[in-house]
């Protein structure tokens, strides 16, 4: 508590005369004595006994990003033939168009269908936080829903980042030794830009990669790569500035109001869950695939597991999270990594 200031007048602090202000004995006060002048004598005794301090018995988190990359793992082995440590996904390729005419009195040749596979490896994942039965018995709070909330966080971030970590790879490697890389839009030495997008969405497009809802592709970007590309100010870029050499429109307005939303075929969606803030990605449909077992009290999203109490004295309680899962890119041209310089600009 900051110290007092003042000066007391001519009637206060002084001997027990009439007329007074200021009691003549010793003062019971809140305290600390920082805050009382020196005279009359002041007593914090009881004061430092009963004052103290009040708590607001909200616990407050870490400051969060938003889970978002589970979402488009839009390939999910849900109807395995059976269980297994692994998903085995498979993928024939069309034949090729024939527009050689057919000669009548000769047959035609047979062709092969090219095939190949993916194999998504599943892990077991999980924590759990134990408390105890003095905690529980002498905390303030009720510690339970606290320890709850946190491990179910946990499960949320713990996933969101095996999601990312998958499409972080450079490559992708099938059951027959063949492997497809990853592509990237955009360098780091420069910023996002709409003309960075334009080429992003050109090569899902020129590789008949299907878009998600709505007809679009989707971007997740950091909040920095956001600022960047609405700091464009051409008038091919974001922030369409007109009015400076015509009369089309008022000058220095945007047509956007500050939103990212859907931009050049993309929607964008601003994370800060990325590996730094120089790393985007630019997805369509099938870019992602997701194994889990489909056994009894397994599935696609982590469980809550209550463990019994079991020590002699029934002390020990623990909440945790559990899954089985795996990630891993499933067609490479489907994804294309966004590169940009990591700072503002």
């Amino acid at each position: 508590m900051p110290a007092g200031t003042g000066t007391a007048g001519s009637n206060q602090n002084g001997p027990a005369t009439s007329p007074m202000y200021s009691p003549g004995e010793i003062v019971t006060a809140a305290g600390p004595l920082s805050i009382n002048a020196p005279a009359p004598i002041v007593d914090i005794t009881l004061g430092s006994q009963f004052v103290t301090k009040a708590y607001d018995l909200a616990v407050y988190p870490a400051l969060r990003p938003e889970l978002i990359f589970d979402q488009f793992a839009t390939v999910r082995a849900t109807n395995t033939t059976h269980r297994g440590g692994s998903v085995r996904f498979s993928f024939v390729d069309d034949i090729s168009e024939q527009t050689t005419p057919l000669l009548e009195n000769l047959d035609v040749d047979s062709v092969t269908l090219n095939s190949k596979a993916l194999t998504v490896s599943m892990r077991e994942y999980g924590t759990a936080v134990t408390n105890t039965a003095l905690i529980r018995g002498t905390s303030m709070i009720s510690l339970d829903p606290l320890i709850a909330e946190r491990v179910g966080y946990n499960a949320g971030l713990s996933i969101d980042t095996l999601c990312r970590t998958a499409l972080d790879a450079t490559t992708v490697t099938y059951d027959d030794g063949s492997t497809a890389t990853i592509g990237s839009i955009g360098t780091t030495a420069t910023p996002l830009s709409g003309a960075t997008l334009r080429q992003g969405v050109a090569r899902l497009r020129a590789a008949n990669v299907r878009p998600l809802r709505g007809g679009n592709y989707v971007a997740v970007i950091s909040p920095y790569q956001a600022q960047q590309i609405m700091s464009e100010t051409t008038d091919t870029g974001w922030r369409w500035m007109v009015g400076y050499s015509n009369n089309d429109a008022p000058s220095g307005n945007s047509v956007f109001m500050g939103e990212v939303g859907t931009y050049e075929g993309v929607r964008i969606i601003v994370n800060n869950h990325l590996t730094n803030q120089g790393q985007g990605y630019l997805m369509g449909a099938e870019a992602l695939a997701k194994a889990f077992s489909t056994a009894p009290n397994f599935g696609p999203n982590p469980k809550t597991v209550v463990s019994p109490v079991v020590d002699k004295l029934r002390r020990f309680a623990s909440v945790g999270w559990y899954h089985l899962v795996g990630y891993s890119v499933f067609r490479a041209e489907a994804l294309l990594q966004i590169k940009t310089q990591a700072t503002l600009v």
